[in-house]
């Protein structure tokens, strides 16, 4: 029976659309396997995909073969001397009508073809000249391809391969976007953590905080645990699920943690390094204990993934601090470690903090009566708690450090996903217009991106670049930086209203940053009314310079004014206005290493 028919046609467009819904790469496979090679009018057939080596192509899947046929497919090198090894090495689809032929041309794979008789077609995943892996089908009749037919497999076979070529580049997208976002929210973590452990010196409020921070930010579960005598005492415990945490308290009073024991927590305080379980499974649960009650409450826990690790300050290990998820989307890994030790350095500093203020309290308490001892005290505690600060700003330095890295090492994928974006776009027929389209927004979500990464490269830089203090001509300044922006106004009707400006001291280049900035905002929010006024006016106060800027532009909720200077807090829908909102966090950073305040 021809392959082309009307109704094999019909199945095949059906198939086609399909593939055009399906965003996953398994997925695609999978519609392959299971729809793709019936549709095709093929009796059977199988997939393999190169790997990530790229030296042997490794089976995927298959259609109508019993599993004992498919085991010698799992994964096979290219220079293995197989028929469907040579089509994908050669890019070249192989018809192979009579198997006796095949037996004698290919004597490796002829013992696997010992109850088996017809025809197969090997067909390379091609796009462009890049080979992702093998399409073979199988007919249980031997059978002669007409030259139509073997044009149709290619093109069929080409199909799969741009389906699945698409849905990768759409999975990379997926994935960038995600390790961006999780970037995001540890470097607001982070953040939010070294506020709490600058602002207080209470032990018991500090890790309390820093466990609710973390939840449900990082974990599902966060505990902060210290050592009392031989045991390790949780002090701090947070959970998304409030009868959760009553559950968690109750299991720890009822079996504590012994520092001698084999458990994760116990291990990282005495070995000094992280405990990672990325998949709990129901034999570790099982096995941890023979009570059955301890068992039970472990498993209500609902505990999936979990990663301890030691707090080590100057002096040693002197607490433990655990994640834990209850969720398979929040699984650890090694990559969570350097993170998640970072945390518990910090917090092992608030203990030594904390340590330190409580003994020169109860000094200062005993010594009231010699007022010079009490002085001297109080001269050693300055100093120590000036050590430590020092010590946490040396950590905020590595922070800025770290965060410049890994906005630059962002770069890099951003621009593979642009590349393989461009490429995929260029193999296209212009009158594909949804996988144009779906291009579009991977285009559009890489230059966002972009956006990000370099507006997070341009607040790391601003702690970074060396401060130069030199008398600054704010009206010569302001004047460039209009003139720098009229230049992309176009037809648009801007009335600038500029008073004469005074000269203060500063970084020029800081400073000018800081107007292009805000008054590139004043020219952007101001887009929508028929003529735009902005403002900048000066005026001496309380032996300081005020610059007020003003623009009748759409303005902001002032319910929101405490987010309008913090990271990736924009006010606005990015549908609206565009820009990454790092902008006016990158200003408020330069103003106060000039010493001043800037709001709105």
């Amino acid at each position: 029976m021809p392959l082309s028919t009307e109704t094999r046609l019909q199945e095949w467009l059906q198939f086609i659309e399909l593939l055009g819904r399906i965003r996953n790469p398994e997925d695609v496979v999978r519609a392959v396997i299971d729809e793709g090679i019936e549709a095709i009018g093929a009796d059977g057939g199988f997939v393999s995909l190169r790997s990530s080596r790229g030296t042997e192509l490794e089976f995927v899947g298959s259609y109508a073969y019993p599993t004992q046929l498919t085991a010698f497919l799992e994964s096979v090198p290219l220079t293995t001397n197989f028929p469907f090894v040579e089509a994908y090495n050669r890019r070249e689809a192989l018809f192979l009508e009579s198997l006796d032929q095949v037996k004698k041309d290919y004597p490796e794979i002829a013992v696997h073809l010992r109850d088996y008789s017809g025809s197969v077609v090997d067909l390379p995943l091609l796009v462009g000249n890049e080979a992702l892996g093998i399409l073979v089908l199988s007919f249980r009749e031997g059978r002669t391809f007409s030259l139509y037919e073997r044009t149709f497999l290619r093109i069929l076979a080409g199909q799969c391969a741009h389906a699945l070529h698409r849905s990768q580049a759409l999975q990379q997208e997926r994935l960038a976007r995600h390790r961006a976002e999780a970037l995001q929210e540890r470097f607001a973590y982070l953040s939010e953590a070294s506020a709490v452990l600058n602002a207080s010196l209470d032990l018991k409020t500090t890790l309390e905080t820093i466990t609710i921070l973390a939840v449900p930010r990082l974990a599902d579960w966060c505990s902060l645990s210290l050592p009392e005598g031989d045991l390790l005492v949780p002090v701090a415990i947070a959970h998304q699920d409030q009868q959760k945490l009553d559950l968690v308290w109750d299991f720890v009073k009822l079996y504590p943690v012994n520092v001698h024991s084999s458990g994760g927590g116990a291990l990282a305080f005495r070995s000094g390094e992280a405990q990672l379980f990325p998949v709990i499974t129901e034999e570790m649960i099982q096995a941890s204990s023979a009570d059955p009650k301890y068992v039970a409450t472990i498993q209500a826990l609902e505990l999936h993934s979990l990663v301890s690790v030691p707090m080590i300050a100057p002096g040693g290990v002197v607490g433990v601090l655990s994640l834990a998820s209850s969720r398979a989307e929040r699984t650890y890994t090694t990559e969570d470690i350097p993170f998640t030790l970072e945390i518990a350095r910090r917090a092992a500093l608030a203990v030594e903090n904390a340590k330190l203020y409580e003994t020169a309290q109860r000094e200062i308490e005993s010594r009231q009566k010699a007022q010079q001892q009490v002085a001297e005290l109080n001269t050693v505690l300055e100093q120590r708690v000036k050590d430590r600060t020092q010590a946490l700003e040396a950590a905020n330095a590595g922070l800025e450090a770290f965060t410049y890295s890994a906005s630059h090492d962002l770069r890099t994928p951003v621009r593979h996903i642009k590349s393989f974006a461009e490429l995929l776009e260029r193999q296209l027929d212009a009158d594909n217009s949804r996988a144009i389209k779906l291009l579009g927004h991977i285009q559009d979500a890489a230059k966002r991106m972009d956006e990000i990464t370099e507006g997070l490269l341009d607040l790391s830089r601003v702690t970074m670049i060396h401060f130069k203090e030199v008398l600054v001509p704010l009206d010569v300044l302001v004047r460039e930086v209009i003139d720098e922006l009229s230049v992309e106004l176009g037809q648009r009707q801007v009335r600038w209203e500029v008073e004469t400006l005074p000269a203060v001291v500063g970084d020029p280049k800081l400073l000018r940053q800081v107007f292009q900035n805000v008054l590139g905002n004043a020219v952007k929010y101001t887009r929508p009314r028929t003529e735009a006024r902005i403002g900048v006016h000066a005026y001496a106060e309380a032996g300081e310079v005020v610059v007020r800027v003003s623009d009748n532009g759409v303005g902001y909720d002032p319910r929101f004014a405490d987010k309008l200077f913090g990271v990736f807090q924009r006010l606005h829908r990015s549908d609206e206005f565009e820009g990454s909102g790092v902008g006016l966090a990158t200003v408020q950073r330069i103003v106060s290493r000039h010493g001043g305040r800037i709001w709105g």
